[in-house]
């Protein structure tokens, strides 16, 4: 089982959302960055701000607990009060390479 919390705000001043995701039945105590769950919480933050039409940035910040602070851009298009679109993206640093040989 695994479970995803935010809060408005955040340790950063820019970030608009703070969360974290915890998944220890998944073989990893916490994830840095979950860019998939930032999806999913679109449709909360729509629920509860009622953004109005148009353009509307918003900053995740994830990880800062663990010591591997992520910023997760999340930009959502409202067209007749609806999500029309929404996009997500971030920076990513490699820390790991390997090769699978089949």
């Amino acid at each position: 089982a695994a479970a995803y919390v935010y809060c408005r705000g955040g340790v950063n001043h820019t970030a608009r959302f703070h969360a974290r995701k915890f998944g220890p039945g998944a073989g990893n105590l916490e994830d840095p960055a979950t860019g998939s769950a930032v999806a999913a919480l679109s449709g909360a933050i729509h629920y509860f701000d009622q953004f109005v039409d148009g353009h509307h940035p918003v900053l995740v910040e994830q990880g800062v607990e663990m010591g591997r602070p992520s910023f997760i851009h999340l930009h959502l298009d409202i067209a007749g009060g609806e999500i029309s679109n929404a996009r997500i993206g971030g920076h990513a640093v490699k820390i790991a390479a390997g090769e699978l040989y089949v």
